[in-house]
């Protein structure tokens, strides 16, 4: 039996658990609206007290735990679909300013007056026209100033994919800067957890701050985490990156240039650090410039492959190889005939730094030509009055197979298409990519807001429910107050 004393304690008990579950839901109600907050939930457990029988009985109620509404599993699938989505947000990003570009994706039909195609077009139909009147300056002003056109062009989109290469080279260093910064506040949080929770406690404000500062990294690379007594360690590539309340930076090394490409290294022992998924891996992989070349003309013709791990590398590749293959194969026939007066035809390309090889960075229609286009060749060396052979060979080049695409001869229209078809391939690959992993992205974040967001009404429901709970135990105390006072009145 339990004596009218005893009951005491227990109402008493019921009044602490009552107040410390209105208490936890006070607090979720104050952050309903506090991103990456979690819910706070109570749990009770039963006490007994055995008595000098050998029996128990009840004697209330005690707080067992006040923890997190937390799903560590569902935590670390988002932090990996995570990493992955922002891994192809960047490609898709890069990929899709690519088509762009490339002015034909601009155009309803699929093409554009001021796309690289047309330009192509334009200057071998020049070549077509001069042939008809080769006496003709105006017509050949015009093969000129198609040829400075098609450079221009030419080179403004190179330019234009050099500034995206090197805003990926910003990428990596931005974020690895970002990477040690969060690195090192989940390692103070790491110090104030443990000294918060020594007394067995649970620090869930600061908790949900970490959690956030671990799903910004995941955006950054792939890292995993192992918690050990409440203290988080965080891995990249198999190697510790924050282990307790101590970091190891990251290091970014090289300009990202061809002859000094960037790498990852850890700042204590300057091994390479690896990441592989995440923006820095994709930034990484963009920024890399492995596989563009020069191309000579011992070289022709030169075999294009998207060898390299970057489609920004590998389409600077193929459009260097399509203006310099042009201006080589140009050059070949137009130093082989003569020119209007008479004299061996010039190059009708050159460098613009003559101690470097012909690209698309470093090429120039012949300034000689621009200042006299009777100097344009159309005429085979030593030929009569009205040859226009080389023009017409010149011309004859749009239709002959001069270029290779992974093994595959084609003209220089059909290499422009096809490198077309493989940017816009990538793209719509890497944009489905980028939407399957958002809609998992969601997925789970979802899945794990079921269980870890706050609900307003669903407090408000416990606040009732607890509130008459509290009440409930104090009416009992109340109760027993009186019977205990009457008691008293009765002795007197």
């Amino acid at each position: 039996m339990i004596s009218t004393f005893g009951t005491y304690s227990i109402s008493q008990s019921g009044m602490r658990a009552s107040q410390a579950a209105l208490t936890a839901s006070s607090n979720n109600l104050a952050n309903v609206n506090t991103n990456g907050a979690s819910r706070v939930r109570v749990a009770n457990r039963d006490t007994s007290v055995t008595q000098t029988d050998g029996t128990t009985r009840s004697s209330g109620v005690d707080v067992a735990s006040i923890t997190r509404a937390r799903d560590a599993l569902l935590d670390a699938a988002y932090r990996t679909e995570n990493s992955d989505y922002s891994h192809w947000a960047v490609k898709n990003g890069n990929l899709e300013y690519m088509q762009k570009l490339l002015g034909e994706f601009d155009a309803d039909d699929g093409t554009s007056s001021d796309g690289l195609q047309e330009l192509i077009n334009k200057f071998f139909s020049r070549w077509d026209t001069l042939s008809g009147g080769a006496d003709n300056r105006t017509s050949r002003q015009a093969v000129t100033d198609a040829a400075a056109k098609l450079l221009k062009g030419m080179s403004e989109v190179d330019e234009q994919l050099k500034e995206l290469q090197q805003d990926a080279v910003s990428g990596v260093t931005d974020g690895v800067d970002s990477l040690n910064t969060l690195a090192e506040q989940v390692a103070g949080l790491n110090q104030r957890i443990s000294a918060a929770e020594v007394n067995g406690s649970e620090a869930s404000y600061l908790r949900d701050q970490r959690d956030a500062l671990i799903d910004q990294m995941s955006s950054l690379a792939d890292v995993r985490v192992n918690e050990a007594n409440g203290v988080f360690t965080v891995t990249i590539g198999g190697a510790t990156l924050v282990d307790g309340a101590t970091t190891r930076k990251l290091t970014v090394e090289g300009s990202g240039t061809e002859s000094d490409p960037l790498s990852l290294k850890w700042a204590d022992t300057g091994k390479g650090a690896v990441i592989s998924s995440g923006s820095i891996a994709a930034y990484l992989e963009d920024a890399n410039q492995t596989g563009y070349e020069n191309i000579d003309g011992s070289s022709l013709r030169y075999d294009f492959t998207a060898g390299s791990i970057s489609s920004i590398t590998n389409l600077r590749q193929a459009l260097n190889d399509l203006v310099t293959t042009i201006a080589q194969e140009v050059n070949s026939l137009h130093t082989s005939g003569s020119d209007l007066k008479g004299n061996a035809g010039l190059p009708f390309f050159t460098s613009i730094d003559s101690s470097q090889p012909l690209s698309i960075d470093n090429i120039q229609v012949n300034p000689a030509l621009l200042d006299d286009p009777d100097l344009v060749v159309t005429a085979a060396a030593g030929a009569k009055s009205g040859d226009n052979s080389i023009s017409d060979a010149i011309y004859g080049l749009s239709e002959k197979n001069i270029f290779k695409f992974n093994g595959l001869a084609m003209n220089p229209a059909n290499f422009y298409k096809t490198v077309v078809s493989w940017v816009g391939t990538l793209g719509d690959n890497a944009n489905n990519s980028y939407e399957t992993q958002e809609a998992l992205v969601n997925q789970v974040d979802n899945q794990r807001q079921s269980i870890s967001s706050i609900s307003l009404d669903e407090e408000m429901s416990n606040l009732i429910k607890y509130q008459n709970a509290y009440s409930a135990n104090a009416r009992v105390l109340s109760t027993i107050d009186g019977l205990i006072g009457d008691l008293l009145d009765t002795v007197d």
